[in-house]
């Protein structure tokens, strides 16, 4: 490929935020191009900036990370150990008879899942991105604390407070919440420059009397079995799902966008981008955005602060700001209570 080369003078920032304007505006056509493009910004001949924008099909945001500390490496004279993983190297295990027992499992995981599950929800016509931010120190410090009394992870805790936040709105009492599985616990594959991570769906039933810890405790241990299954064949899901009513794929639920299995996404990123945690201050909202074809996607980023942002692309609105705002009061309430296993969700909150 050609390496595009940007003479931008004095002032290479303006160059750099040019190109990061200029690379992703026109679509990818994957027929004909590569999944990536690449910008070298120079300042009188001297380098000074590279630009890189990736379809999503080929990198992920964890990829990048690897991506840059290798680069890192490379500029600074160093050198990259060993060869590199490939993806075909990593389908061939994955397919291998060695792995059928997994791939079957995988298979019976989510056949269990479609058994118990609700009828395929709806969404209607895609629209716009509508989203909501709110950035809490206190929520952090309280989901941290409860996390720790009760043995579980922090993202067992806010994930059940999504649960119930979307129970209470909603009235639905089962919610089918499709969950990011990070398919990098294999430190063969922990270098490999790709997509690798899946949807796993998690059965959440919502009780409003149930009492907010066991609810934690609960979606904490039925996440350990989703998580097991993270690597499976797409195809294989889809052929599944046809039988108990599920038709599309495994993302998103609406016309206009991506046809699927699932309403409610979560995405907990962990310390991914900690720069990209706020202080404290009043919710923000907003329209812009890119579609991702997910319904009601929540993306929690957590660092100094516990940074939620719910994107809404569905005619059949949801109040995405009244639902991170019941989030935070419910963890909050939960933290404030040492005995928060006995704490009715529905009491005080």
């Amino acid at each position: 490929m050609s390496l595009e080369v940007v003479e931008a003078g004095d002032d290479p920032g303006s160059g750099a935020e040019a190109a990061a304007k200029r690379l992703p505006a026109s679509p990818f056509d994957l027929a004909l191009d590569r999944a990536w493009r690449a910008s070298l910004i120079t300042s009188k001949g001297v380098p000074s900036a590279l630009v890189v924008c990736f379809h999503h099909m080929v990198i992920d945001a964890w990829a990048t990370i690897q991506l840059r500390k290798e680069f890192q490496i490379l500029i600074g004279g160093g050198s990259l150990s060993g060869d590199a993983p490939r993806c075909r190297d990593l389908a061939a295990e994955q397919w291998s008879a060695a792995r059928s027992n997994r791939r079957k499992a995988a298979r019976d995981y989510w056949q269990k899942i479609f058994e118990a599950a609700p009828a395929m929800e709806k969404a209607g016509t895609a629209l716009s991105t509508r989203w909501a931010r709110l950035s809490s120190d206190t929520a952090a410090d309280a989901a941290s604390s409860l996390a720790a009394r009760l043995g579980v992870s922090v993202p067992s805790v806010v994930l059940a407070a999504f649960g119930l936040a979307l129970g209470r709105r909603t009235g639905r009492d089962k919610l089918m919440i499709a969950v990011y599985a990070n398919n990098r616990s294999d430190p063969r594959w922990q270098t490999l420059v790709t997509c690798q991570n899946q949807i796993v769906p998690l059965l959440l039933t919502v009780d409003p009397a149930e009492a907010f810890g066991a609810v934690v405790h609960r979606t904490h241990w039925d996440l350990v079995p989703a998580y097991r299954h993270g690597a499976y064949n797409v195809d294989d899901m889809v052929q599944l799902g046809l039988q108990y009513g599920y038709s599309g794929s495994v993302n998103g639920s609406f016309e206009g966008s991506v046809l699927g299995f699932f309403r409610y996404f979560f995405n907990y990123l962990g310390p991914y981008d900690q720069e990209k945690t706020y202080p404290k201050t009043e919710i923000e909202t907003g329209t812009a955005g890119r579609n991702i074809g997910a319904p009601l996607y929540l993306q929690i980023q957590d660092g100094r602060t516990l940074t939620c942002t719910l994107r809404e692309n569905s005619s059949s609105p949801n109040d995405v700001t009244g639902i991170l705002l019941l989030m935070e009061e419910i963890i909050l309430a939960a933290g404030e209570h040492p005995a928060d296993r006995d704490l009715p969700a529905s009491k005080g909150i």
